[in-house]
């Protein structure tokens, strides 16, 4: 009797996954320092497969870099929104981010930042891309600031969106500390004397 065998399928490519791989490597080693063959050794393609499911080098890194956009500020937003107060939401953005001091991903820093850091002004779709996330963080942060406003009063005669671009600037200046080994000490410092302007 004919035994018949059955051949396991490959399993389907995960873009998504792949997608994240390679937001990795760039997050660690930076643009310049990341090759196509460095990318075809992460995600598990030939260069031509690569190629073909992503562009070339410089199309996945701005693909990469616009989905880390999308995730801070989807993760931002739902801070906000999931805490009992805006006064609390964005404490806890603040929260969150010095909860990196001393881990690894403290230490890589901002992706963002990183990214701006080395190519701009030298490429402007990076550029437009870190203006447009710099503009929706603060949007959402202006939000909450005006709603905290509109609850129980601000102490400052600054607008919402003078005091979002204030904060906004501190939570990027505290991603570069954490970056360069500050302690939770040293940060958890910062957070309180930043967040002393919504009190």
């Amino acid at each position: 009797m004919r035994r018949t065998v059955t051949i396991p399928r490959p399993k389907a490519f995960d873009r998504h996954k792949a997608l994240i791989q390679a937001l990795q490597l760039f997050w660690r080693t930076g643009y310049a320092a990341t090759s196509v063959d460095d990318l075809s050794r992460a995600l598990h393609l030939s260069r031509s497969s690569l190629y073909a499911t992503f562009g070339d080098k410089r199309t996945l890194f701005l693909e990469a870099l616009r989905f880390y956009s999308e995730q801070v500020i989807s993760r931002t937003a739902r801070t906000v929104q999931e805490a009992p107060s805006p006064r609390a939401g964005i404490r806890a953005i603040f929260d969150e981010l010095a909860a990196g001091a001393g881990t690894d991903r403290g230490a890589m820093g901002c992706f963002m930042i990183n990214s701006v850091a080395e190519l701009v002004p030298y490429d402007p779709d990076v550029t437009e891309l870190a203006r447009s996330y710099s503009q929706a963080v603060q949007r959402i942060l202006a939000d909450a600031v005006a709603h905290a406003a509109a609850q129980q009063g601000l102490p400052s005669d600054h607008t919402p969106a003078q005091l979002a671009a204030y904060l906004f600037n501190a939570l990027q200046g505290i991603r570069i500390l954490l970056k360069s080994g500050a302690t939770r000490e040293q940060v958890d410092a910062v957070c309180a004397m930043t967040l002393q302007s919504l009190e």
